[in-house]
């Protein structure tokens, strides 16, 4: 039978009606966390890191997630702007063909750690020792170099990884990026070049990729009268760690008067590398759209370039060859890039400041994103041969450009 109210359930109710107020908003209850996810395509797709956007839930605690037969899945928390409240919420999950998905979020008895498998490593180089003090924030002034036998930095910037693939980028006005092809899905960037050289094969793997003076794996720069001009040095340029975690990591790298050709603008790149992917995401503003973007890569060991329009939004130019540097093993390098965005290929071999680099031209729009591959055999047998480099390609393509469909219920 149903209780009549009283002045004292009005009362308490009353009471937790305040103290919501005074929080400045109540956490919604696990329960009314609920989403129904989709897989748009006919295809399958495994381990698929989603990312649920609940700012403004007011969302503090941890949480597990449960779907179908499956309980405590594990949950990456993201607090993009440190103020305490949960930005995003990722998990992992398998889709097959036009499968959909409940998933509840559930508050979580013990706060788990999460693991470092998707992690960045920025630290300070000292007599060929990683320290172990990691570098969160830090801010370079114009003209900061470093001594490539003798770099201020370890890994000569901060790197990224997760369990298939490395990256680094130089923190000085190359701004290149590098790849380590890694042998293990454990990490690895904490180790590479102490007590031996990453330029040797070691048990971890190794630094794959000859930069030069090419734009690296992925480096940028602008395009103007027919020349490349470096988006390198600026008048200041900070580095942030943004999150880590079991299933993703990104880190940004924010110019203040980045130097452009004839202009000087300010910008951002932000990396990120999620699980199982052999590839990192660059998410690149520019505060003058006017600008054309080049992105490249090195070309000193492949004389073929070629472009792919995968369907109606991505395109790739990419690159299949023995191009393992110090290895002479396969390596199949790609940059995607929106279409619409598109506006020629080319490759320069000699050159002054940028040379032996290979690059797509896209119109700068103020904002761009581009997904660099890095796919070796040696990391992954099925990338032995080109056919399966461009499937790869292909399917990664298909499934970036129809993401998981999030639907509140």
């Amino acid at each position: 039978m149903r209780q009549p109210k009283t002045i004292f359930t009005t009362l308490h109710h009353l009471l937790i009606f305040l103290s919501c107020v005074l929080a400045f908003g109540c956490e919604e209850h696990p329960q009314d966390l609920r989403f129904q996810l989709v897989n748009p395509i006919d295809l399958h797709r495994n381990g698929e890191v989603v990312t649920i956007n609940v700012k403004g839930m007011n969302l503090s605690k941890h949480y597990t997630a449960s779907s179908d037969a499956f309980a405590g899945l594990p949950v990456q928390h993201v607090d993009l702007d440190q103020d305490g409240l949960w930005d995003q919420l990722l998990i992992a999950l398998d889709f097959g063909p036009a499968e959909q998905k409940e998933v509840s979020f559930l508050e979580a008895e013990h706060q788990s750690e999460e693991s470092a498998a998707n992690s960045i490593t920025f630290s300070v180089r000292k007599e060929g020792v990683y320290t172990g003090l990691e570098i969160h924030e830090m801010d370079r002034k114009r003209g900061a170099v470093q001594a490539a036998g003798d770099p201020f930095f370890h890994l000569e910037g901060p790197g990224i990884e997760n369990d298939k693939v490395a990256f680094r980028t130089f923190f000085d006005p190359r701004n290149g990026k590098d790849i380590y092809g890694k042998l293990t899905e454990q990490p690895v960037l904490k180790r590479a070049g102490i007590a031996s050289s990453w330029h040797k094969p070691a048990d971890w793997g190794m630094d794959i990729l000859q930069v030069g003076k090419s734009l690296g794996a992925g480096g940028l720069a602008v395009s103007e009268e027919g020349q490349l001009y470096r988006l390198g040095d600026a008048d200041k340029s900070r580095y942030q760690l943004r999150y880590e975690g079991s299933l993703a990591a990104a880190h940004r790298i924010t110019f203040t008067g980045w130097d452009a050709g004839s202009k000087k603008i300010n910008g951002y790149e932000q990396l990120t590398l999620q699980k199982g992917n052999y590839y990192y995401h660059n998410e690149i503003g520019l505060s003058d759209s006017s600008l054309t973007l080049a992105v490249g890569m090195p070309n000193f060991k492949s004389d073929t370039l070629l472009y792919t329009r995968h369907n109606d939004k991505l395109a790739s130019i990419w690159t299949y060859a023995p191009q393992a540097d110090g290895t002479a093993t396969h390596l199949g390098m790609a940059i995607m890039f929106a279409h619409e965005q598109y506006q020629g290929h080319d490759a320069i071999r000699d050159g002054g400041a940028i040379a032996n680099t290979s690059y797509v031209k896209l119109s700068g729009k103020g904002h761009n994103d581009i997904w660099f591959f890095a796919c070796w055999e040696m990391s992954d047998e099925y990338f032995s041969t080109q056919e399966h480099f461009e499937r790869y390609l292909q399917q990664e393509a298909d499934k970036l450009s129809n993401k998981i469909e999030i639907i509140r219920i």
